[in-house]
């Protein structure tokens, strides 16, 4: 929790216009676990401004499966005010498109699905927003690339998902899940699509994972002429947290 902690308070002072969290948000799922998640989101900022996805981790306990939207539900809901996936969130020149891939699985299994519903939804609100002229990013807890994720913990609808986008387009994709930084790519109408990763935000130095960090984004441009650019910031094994990548997205 103190690398946690001192994680939060570099995101909040490097005050950011809006912050998305993909996931993994409990430990078990437990109806105990949902609250101190919700106060922990609280700490990044109002919940206008801190767009939340759940993670497979959200969803082991099937009696709780709606714990997430019934106690974050202000941090997953779009625009609209509407609670659900997916939602889109406008800040300024991009668009947060929020997906779900949480769902219960069998014990030791790890894998997630989006779904018809989500699927079937996603496409017009891509070209709706590429209309609009937004830089679009999705966000969904699960890997989309063919990227050697294990099969118990694949994304098992993630063929269809890159379909829509490789016909409809996004600027960029973020998924958590396999608490490493991860950096590929995937088909889109117009040239690739950056599909990006960051390790977990409490991984402290005696862990074998990577260590916590996050991702600054700076966007700038117009349709046709995005530039984005990623800063990670995160801990050294000296224990400090400073930038330890910087590199152009689009």
């Amino acid at each position: 929790m103190r690398v946690l902690d001192l994680l939060v308070a570099d995101v909040v002072d490097e005050a950011p216009d809006a912050v998305a969290v993909t996931g993994d948000l409990t430990n078990l799922g437990l109806e105990g676990e949902f609250l101190p998640a919700a106060l922990f989101l609280g700490r990044l900022g109002p919940p206008e401004k801190v767009a939340a996805i759940p993670g497979n981790h959200d969803a082991y306990v099937r009696n709780v499966a709606g714990a997430p939207a019934r106690v974050w539900g202000a941090h997953m809901s779009g625009d609209d005010g509407r609670v659900g996936f997916p939602y889109v969130r406008r800040h300024g020149l991009v668009a947060l498109i929020g997906l779900s891939s949480a769902v219960p699985t069998y014990p030791l299994a790890a894998t997630g699905e989006v779904g018809a519903i989500q699927r079937d939804a996603l496409g017009p609100l891509l070209r709706s927003l590429k209309d609009e002229g937004f830089f679009r990013i999705v966000l969904v807890h699960h890997p989309v690339a063919e990227d050697g994720t294990p099969w118990l913990r694949r994304l098992r609808d993630a063929a269809e998902l890159r379909e829509i986008i490789a016909r409809e387009g996004a600027e960029l994709v973020l998924h958590g899940h396999n608490h490493e930084p991860a950096r590929a790519a995937i088909p889109g109408p117009d040239g690739e699509v950056p599909v990006i990763a960051v390790p977990s935000c409490s991984t402290g130095l005696l862990s074998h994972e990577p260590l916590a960090a996050y991702n600054l984004y700076q966007v700038s441009g117009e349709a046709g002429r995005w530039e984005c650019e990623c800063v990670t910031r995160g801990f050294t094994r000296e224990g400090d947290i400073k930038e330890t990548d910087r590199f152009k997205v689009a």
